[in-house]
C-alpha cells in the first residue's frame, strides 16, 4: 500500500512537471491564428440561397475547386460550416424552399443541412457525375436528378429522392452520345447529349422523360451538323431558378441559338461586334417573372473590352425581343441576375464601380463607386471573374446592393452599396513550401556579434561603432513610445503598432510560403497571422501545380527552390522579386542545393532526377562533406564532393518488392544541452548522439512487412533495424528524428507475431500504432560504449585500436516501446528551443480529428517500465509504469475548439525563450499558428500577473518602512539613554 500511494504521488509530481502542450483558454484566439480557407470557389457552384424557408437572412454556399462545401456569413465573411467531401471538381445545387443542398464529387450524391452542414443522406456509385439537378414536377414534387457516365460512354440518368436519396428510378442511354444539359418542363424531363456527326461538327439530341417512370416520351435533333463543334458550345444559363432553356454558339462566336426545351423551334441572336477583338466568352444570365416571361442578359467579352445585350423572352409564343444593350467597356467584369418581387435586376460589377440595371432600360437606377483598398498589399487581386448579388428595393429610388465578387486571384470580398464589407484570401490555400524568417533582426544581431568575435581589435571596434550609431536612429522613436508601453504593460493594454513590432521574446517572425497555385506570401505570426504581404510568383496553368522544392529564409530575403533547377529570391520587408533564375532545359535536372567551399563562397551543386550531382568546373569543396540523395526509383545514396567528381561513398538500395515510404533526419537547428541523461540514482546514460544519422522507413507490398532502418549518412552503415509484420501500406506511415531519439507510426496486425521494438508483446492487437525509440552509447550508466576509450574514431572506416585487436562495434543500444493510438498520423515534427534545454514534445497531425496534437515526452519515454510499477529512483526521474494504450489528451490539441482542414506539416522554430516554441501548420487547406511551452512558460510573466498589486505592495512597503524609521530610531536612542 505504501509503494502503491508512492507510485500515486509520482504520477501526480510528473503530470504537474509536465503540463499539456495546449494553449489555456485566456491565451486561445490571442497567442495562435487560424486562416480558415475554403479555397477557389467555383462560379458555377456558388450561390446565395436561404437555409430554410422561415429564414429572413440568406448563406452563401460554395464548393470550392479543392472541394470543400461550405456555407458563408454574408455579413462578415466567418463561416458557418464546412465539409471536406474529397478531391476533384464537383457540383452543387439547392432545393427551393427545402433545408438541405444537394453536393456531387467523385461518384457520391450527399444531401447537407443547409444550416447546420449535416449530412441528411448520401448515394454512392462508381462511375462520374456529370449533371445534378433538383427539379420540381408538376405536383409541386421535387427530386434529385443525375446523370453518370461510365468508362465505356454510357449514360445513366437516375431520380433520387431529395428526403432519403433512395434510386426512384434509372434509364439508361447506351448510344454512347455525351449528355450536357438536364432540365425539366411541364411535358417532363429533358435529358439533352451531344451526338457526333459523321463528317463535322455535332447535332443537339432532347429526349424529354416522363418524371414518374422515366419512360421516354419524346426525342428532338435541334442543330445541324456544322453548328457546334463540341460540348464547350453550349453556354450554361445562371438563373434565379430552374428554367427549361437551352443555349448554344455556333464556331465564330458571333450567332447565338436559344431553345424551349420540349419545342422543335430555334431562337437566332445575332451578336454585336466589337472591330477591335474578336468574341473569346460569353455568358448568359437570366431570371423569370411571375408573368411567364424570362428576361436575359448576353454578357460578351474580348480580351479587353465587354458589353451586354438584354432580351425580353415570351415562353408562350417564343418570341425573343432585344431591350436594350449596354455600350462597350474596357476592363473585366462581372454581371449577376437576381429578382426582387416582380423586377428583374442586373448588377455590374467592374473594378471601379457597382451598377445597377434593370430589365426595362439601360438607364443605371444606381451606382456606387468602389474604393481603391489596399488588402494587405496583396497583388493581383483586383481582377473581377464572378459575382452573386441580392438587390433588396427600398422605395422608388433607393435600393441596398451586396455582391459577393470572385476575383481572379481566386479570393473572395463582398461589396454593400459601393463597401467593402470583408475579405477572403482564397488564394492563400494549398500550402507547399514554407519557412521561417525573423526579420526584426535576432539572428542578424547574432551574425553581426560573430563577425566582430573574429575580427582583430581595430575592425570590431569600427564594426561595433557603426551598428551603434545605426541603433541610434531609431532611438527618438523608441524614446517617445517608451511612457505608453510602460503603462500599457502595467494596465496589460495592447494596443496597435504602426511600425516594426516589438520583437523581444521572438514571437513576431515572419512565415514565408509558396502555394500549388504560383502565389507567395508572407504572414506575421505575432499578430494573428497577419498578411504582410502576397504577390503572384508565377503563372501556373489550370490542372498544374507549382513545384515547389523548399523555401531558404534569413532576415532579409528569401530563396525559393523550384523543381527543375529554377529558383527566385524575393524580398521579406515589400514581397518585391528581383532575381529569378530559370531551370535548365534538361530533363534530368531535379533541382539544386547550394553549399560552401573550402574559401566560404557559395556552390551550386545540381542534383538530377536519378540521384546523380553535377559539380561546377574549379569547385573546392572539403572532404569531409557528404551529399544525400534520392533517385525516382527509391534508391539513397551518399556522395562525397571532396574530388572534381562526386564520388559514391554508399547505396541504400530497397529489395525487390520493397518501396520506401518515409525518410528523415534531425532538424538542422537542434540543439543539444546535455549528452547524459541523469538518473534517478545519481548515474548518467550517455546519449548516441551523431548529426549524421537517418531514418529510412520500407515496406514490402507482398509480404507486408515494414521495416525502419537507422543509418549513418557518412559511411551508409545501418546501425539498426526494426520491422513490423502485417503493415497496412495504404495509410499514413511517417517517422521523426530528433536529438537521440526517433519516432514513427504505422497501421498494423500483430496476429501470433510479437513485435520486433523490444516493448510488451501487444497479441491480437490490432490498429495504428506509434513507436518511439531512444539512442545510447552504452545500456550500462556511466559507460561511454566501446568507443570510449579510443582517441580517434571514424565513419568510414574501424576505430583507432591495436592492430592485434578486432575493431569495436559503434552501433548503439536502442530502447523502443509501442503504443496503440486511436488515429493514424499523417505527420510528424518536434518542438524546437533556443538552447534545448527545454524537453521536446512530439507534434503529429491527426486527419481524421482535423487536428495537431502535441504529446509531451514524458508519456512516450521508452523507459517507463513495463509490467511493473516505478521504483524510487525511477519515479524521481518522472517514469511511470507503462500503459500499451496512448489516447489523445483533449489538452493536447493545439488548435483548442478549432477544426483545422488539410494540415500536411508542421514546421517549428525557437523563440527567444527557452520554454517556448513557435509552430505554424500547413497544407492543401488551412493555415494555423500559435506557440507552445511544453514544460509551462517558467521564464516569462503569464498575463494574469498583477503589475499593479505588485507596484502597490512595494509602494505600501517603502511608505511603511519611511513611517516607521524614525519611531525605530527614536526608540533605540530612549534605550540607550536608559542604560546610561
Amino acid at each position: 500500500m505504501r509503494l502503491g500511494a508512492i507510485n500515486v504521488v509520482s504520477l501526480l509530481l510528473f503530470l504537474v512537471s509536465c503540463p499539456a502542450d495546449a494553449i489555456y483558454a485566456d491565451e486561445a484566439y490571442r497567442v495562435d491564428f487560424h486562416h480558415v480557407l475554403l479555397g477557389h470557389p467555383q462560379p458555377e457552384t456558388t450561390f446565395l440561397h436561404r437555409p430554410a424557408p422561415a429564414s429572413k437572412a440568406s448563406l452563401l454556399y460554395t464548393l470550392s475547386e479543392r472541394s470543400v462545401l461550405g456555407a458563408v456569413n454574408p455579413k462578415d465573411g466567418s463561416v458557418v460550416w464546412r465539409q471536406q467531401l474529397g478531391n476533384g471538381r464537383g457540383l452543387l445545387k439547392a432545393s427551393e424552399g427545402g433545408t438541405t443542398i444537394i453536393a456531387a464529387v467523385n461518384g457520391t450524391v450527399q444531401a447537407w443541412d443547409a444550416a447546420e452542414g449535416r449530412m441528411v443522406w448520401d448515394w454512392r456509385g462508381s462511375e462520374e457525375i456529370t449533371a445534378l439537378e433538383i427539379l420540381t414536377s408538376e405536383d409541386a414534387a421535387q427530386a434529385v436528378y443525375i446523370v453518370t457516365r461510365n468508362s465505356g460512354s454510357k449514360a445513366t440518368i437516375r431520380k433520387l429522392s431529395e428526403d432519403s436519396g433512395a434510386v426512384l428510378w434509372e434509364h439508361e442511354d447506351e448510344s454512347g452520345d455525351t449528355p450536357v444539359a438536364l432540365s425539366m418542363s411541364k411535358q417532363g424531363v429533358h435529358f439533352v447529349v451531344l451526338h457526333s456527326a459523321l463528317l463535322q461538327g455535332s447535332k443537339i439530341r432532347v429526349s424529354t422523360l416522363q418524371p414518374s417512370s422515366g419512360q421516354i416520351v419524346n426525342s428532338l435533333a435541334l442543330s445541324g451538323d456544322k453548328d457546334i463543334s463540341d460540348a464547350r458550345s453550349i453556354l450554361p444559363i445562371e438563373s434565379t431558378g430552374s428554367l427549361p432553356l437551352l443555349a448554344w454558339v455556333d464556331r465564330t462566336l458571333t450567332n447565338l441559338r436559344l431553345n424551349i426545351l420540349g419545342s422543335n423551334h430555334v431562337t437566332n441572336v445575332k451578336l454585336a461586334s466589337d472591330k477591335r477583338a474578336d468574341i473569346d466568352r460569353i455568358h448568359i444570365y437570366a431570371s423569370s417573372n411571375p408573368g411567364g416571361a424570362v428576361d436575359i442578359l448576353v454578357h460578351c467579352q474580348t480580351k479587353g473590352s465587354h458589353w451586354a445585350e438584354v432580351y425580353h423572352l415570351d415562353m408562350k409564343s417564343e418570341t425573343l425581343k432585344k431591350v436594350y444593350q449596354l455600350p462597350s467597356q474596357e476592363g473585366p467584369t462581372a454581371f449577376s441576375a437576381t429578382a426582387h418581387g416582380s423586377t428583374t435586376y442586373f448588377v455590374r460589377t467592374t473594378e471601379r464601380d457597382v451598377t445597377l440595371f434593370t430589365s426595362t432600360s439601360e438607364q443605371s437606377v444606381g451606382q456606387w463607386t468602389l474604393p481603391s483598398k489596399p488588402h494587405d498589399r496583396m497583388s493581383k487581386t483586383s481582377g473581377v471573374t464572378h459575382a452573386i448579388s441580392e438587390v433588396v428595393s427600398r422605395g422608388t429610388s433607393k435600393y441596398a446592393v451586396r455582391s459577393a465578387i470572385i476575383l481572379s486571384s481566386g479570393d473572395w470580398k463582398m461589396i454593400y452599396n459601393g463597401d467593402e464589407s470583408w475579405f477572403r484570401p482564397e488564394s492563400l490555400a494549398g500550402v507547399v513550401a514554407a519557412a521561417w524568417a525573423d526579420t526584426v533582426g535576432h539572428e542578424h544581431l547574432a551574425e553581426e556579434l560573430a563577425a566582430e568575435s573574429h575580427s582583430n581589435v581595430v575592425a570590431a571596434y569600427l564594426h561595433r561603432l557603426r551598428r551603434h550609431l545605426k541603433d541610434a536612429r531609431e532611438f527618438p522613436s523608441w524614446a517617445k513610445n517608451l511612457p505608453d508601453r510602460i503603462i500599457d504593460s502595467f494596465l496589460g493594454r495592447e494596443r496597435p503598432s504602426h511600425g516594426p513590432p516589438s520583437n523581444s521574446f521572438g514571437f513576431h517572425k515572419v512565415v514565408v510560403a509558396a502555394t500549388d497555385s504560383g502565389r507567395l506570401f508572407a504572414l506575421e505570426a505575432g499578430n494573428q497571422g497577419k498578411i504582410i504581404w502576397s504577390v503572384q510568383a508565377s503563372e501556373i496553368e489550370k490542372g498544374q501545380r507549382w513545384a515547389v522544392e523548399k523555401i531558404e529564409a534569413d532576415h532579409d530575403n528569401a530563396l525559393v527552390r523550384i523543381s527543375g533547377g529554377e529558383s527566385l529570391r524575393i524580398n521579406l520587408k515589400q514581397g518585391i522579386i528581383y532575381d529569378n533564375q530559370f531551370g535548365s532545359s534538361a530533363p534530368s535536372l531535379k533541382t539544386t542545393a547550394v553549399l560552401p567551399d573550402v574559401s566560404g563562397s557559395a556552390i551550386s551543386i545540381q542534383i538530377n532526377t536519378d540521384g546523380t550531382l553535377g559539380l561546377p568546373q574549379s569547385s573546392h569543396l572539403g572532404p569531409e562533406m557528404i551529399i544525400v540523395t534520392q533517385d525516382e526509383k527509391m534508391v539513397v545514396r551518399g556522395w562525397s564532393l571532396g574530388t572534381p567528381k562526386p564520388q559514391l561513398v554508399w547505396k541504400f538500395v530497397p529489395r525487390p518488392n520493397e518501396k520506401i515510404v518515409t525518410l528523415a533526419r534531425r532538424p538542422a537547428k537542434d540543439p543539444v544541452a546535455s549528452i547524459g541523461k541523469a538518473l534517478g540514482d545519481r548515474n548518467v546514460l550517455y546519449k548516441f548522439l551523431s548529426p549524421n544519422l537517418l531514418v529510412i522507413g520500407t515496406v514490402d507490398t507482398d509480404t507486408s512487412l515494414a521495416s525502419f532502418h537507422i543509418l549513418d549518412s557518412i559511411s551508409g552503415s545501418v546501425l539498426h533495424t526494426l520491422t513490423h509484420p502485417n503493415v497496412d501500406a495504404n495509410q499514413p506511415i511517417t517517422s521523426v528524428l530528433s536529438e537521440n531519439w526517433f519516432a514513427y507510426s504505422v497501421f498494423s496486425g500483430f496476429s501470433d507475431d510479437a513485435v520486433d521494438t523490444g516493448a510488451e508483446t501487444l497479441a491480437a492487437a490490432k490498429g495504428h500504432q506509434l513507436v518511439v525509440s531512444e539512442l545510447f552509447e552504452s545500456s550500462v550508466p556511466n559507460d561511454r560504449g566501446v568507443l570510449g576509450s579510443t582517441l580517434n574514431t571514424s565513419s568510414l572506416g574501424p576505430s583507432a585500436v591495436d592492430d592485434d585487436k578486432v575493431a569495436p562495434s559503434d552501433s548503439p543500444y536502442v530502447i523502443s516501446q509501442t503504443y496503440l493510438i486511436p488515429a493514424a498520423i499523417s505527420f510528424m515534427a518536434v518542438s524546437t528551443t533556443l538552447q534545448g534545454i527545454t524537453p521536446r514534445s512530439l507534434l503529429c497531425v491527426v486527419p481524421s480529428l482535423n487536428s495537431v496534437v502535441a504529446i509531451p515526452r514524458g508519456f512516450i519515454d521508452p523507459r517507463r517500465p513495463v509490467g511493473r510499477d516505478a521504483v524510487a529512483a525511477e519515479m524521481e526521474e518522472g517514469l511511470f509504469r507503462h500503459n500499451a494504450v496512448l489516447d489523445f489528451d483533449p489538452k493536447w490539441a493545439l488548435n483548442h475548439m478549432r477544426e483545422v482542414l488539410g494540415i500536411q506539416e508542421v514546421m517549428t522554430s525557437p523563440s527567444m525563450l527557452e520554454s517556448t516554441s513557435l509552430v505554424f501548420a500547413f497544407g492543401s487547406l488551412d493555415m494555423f499558428g500559435t506557440r507552445i511551452a511544453p514544460i509551462g512558460g517558467f521564464d516569462i510573466l503569464g498575463k494574469g500577473f498583477n503589475k499593479m498589486q505588485l507596484i502597490g505592495t512595494v509602494a505600501a512597503l517603502a511608505v511603511g518602512t519611511g513611517l516607521l524609521a524614525p519611531m525605530a530610531r527614536k526608540k533605540q536612542t530612549d534605550s540607550r539613554w536608559k542604560g546610561i
